[in-house]
């Protein structure tokens, strides 16, 4: 704009269509950042909730399974075992639910005839349950749920 001597004070910036390019390109960079993390984190997300309730499934038949071996006397709780369970039990909880992975059964209740604490692990999901031991509810869902996520951050193999 001119003032009244006839000079110019005011200056206009026009951008050059490389910046403009390139502003275009990095705003396209951030959004699929954002929009790849929400989907991976609700990928993530949906997983741990399928093997958080595959273990929930897998609780009860433990449950259902450890009356089968009451009634025979046994029990279903093995601490010398590798997966804490006796003989054959792993195939009569898989008759129950699908198991899709590794059961780990690492505290019984012989009085109340319940898992106390086990693991589980389904692919790159480990779903941990401990009682609380409270005392109410021994039947329901009277217990602490963890599900953990991992991924490989370094493997290192001998050559042959």
């Amino acid at each position: 704009m001119d003032d009244l001597t006839g000079n110019s004070k005011t200056t206009f910036y026009v951008e050059s269509v490389p910046n403009k390019i390139r502003r275009f390109a990095w705003l396209i960079v951030l959004a699929a950042l954002i929009i790849g993390g929400v989907v991976i984190w609700a990928h993530i997300g949906s997983g741990a909730r399928s093997a958080l309730s595959h273990a929930k499934d897998i609780r009860v038949a433990l449950k259902l399974v450890s009356v089968e071996y009451y009634g025979e006397n046994g029990s279903i709780f093995d601490p010398a075992s590798d997966n804490g369970m006796a003989d054959g039990a792993v195939s009569a909880i898989g008759s129950m639910v699908p198991v899709r992975g590794n059961i780990k059964l690492t505290g019984w209740d012989d009085e109340n005839n319940i898992p106390l604490s086990f693991s589980y692990r389904e692919g790159r999901y480990l779903v941990e349950y401990r009682d609380v031991g409270t005392g109410e509810g021994t039947y329901g869902m009277n217990g602490d749920w963890s599900v953990y996520y991992d991924f490989k951050v370094l493997e290192y193999t001998t050559g042959e």
